[in-house]
């Protein structure tokens, strides 16, 4: 019957049914309530001066009219899984830790070379071996246009000075 209000109330019932609709406005509230509540949305929508600006108030009544249903909430059961469980997890967390801890704290075994074969060159300390003369100036050459940050100073070009003035080269 509300799609009947709704085609009265834009012109679209045709005579008959229009005068039924109209007779069972008369007879019942519920239709007369969307008969206004058409009304008003149709007013909205065009923004009518006429329609009610207290609309707040009146959804506020009919909410004050509808019953309350106060339904109890459930209690979760209660069981020992639900506390055993995530303890067991939190000791396996613990478990795993410890076990990773300790495996990477571990004394690692040794592994020896095999003992190398006597050699017949003889033996001379590396304090005493100089590079050739050609490694002295690619050194030197390669100190001076490599980028460094200013931190080491001139450390490294006295170096390279002493090797090259040990040698006799200026």
């Amino acid at each position: 019957m509300k799609p009947d209000i709704s085609a009265l109330l834009d012109d679209e019932l045709e005579p008959g049914a229009a005068s039924r609709t109209i007779d069972a406005l008369r007879r019942e509230k519920e239709l007369q309530e969307a008969w206004n509540v058409y009304h008003l949305i149709g007013d909205a929508l065009r923004r009518s001066p006429g329609y009610s600006h207290d609309l707040s108030a009146k959804v506020m009544a009919r909410l004050a009219e509808e019953p309350i249903l106060f339904a109890p909430t459930a209690q979760p059961k209660r069981t020992p899984l639900r506390f055993a469980l995530p303890l067991a997890a939190a000791v396996m967390g613990m478990a795993a830790v410890g076990w990773v801890a300790l495996s990477l704290n571990a004394p690692q075994p040794l592994e020896l070379a095999a003992k190398p074969r006597p050699s017949n060159q003889p033996v001379v300390p590396l304090a005493e071996q100089s590079p050739s003369g050609a490694l002295k100036e690619y050194l030197v050459a390669h100190q001076a246009h490599s980028p460094s940050g200013g931190i080491q100073g001139v450390a490294p070009y006295v170096r390279s000075v002493s090797e090259i003035r040990q040698d006799g080269r200026p």
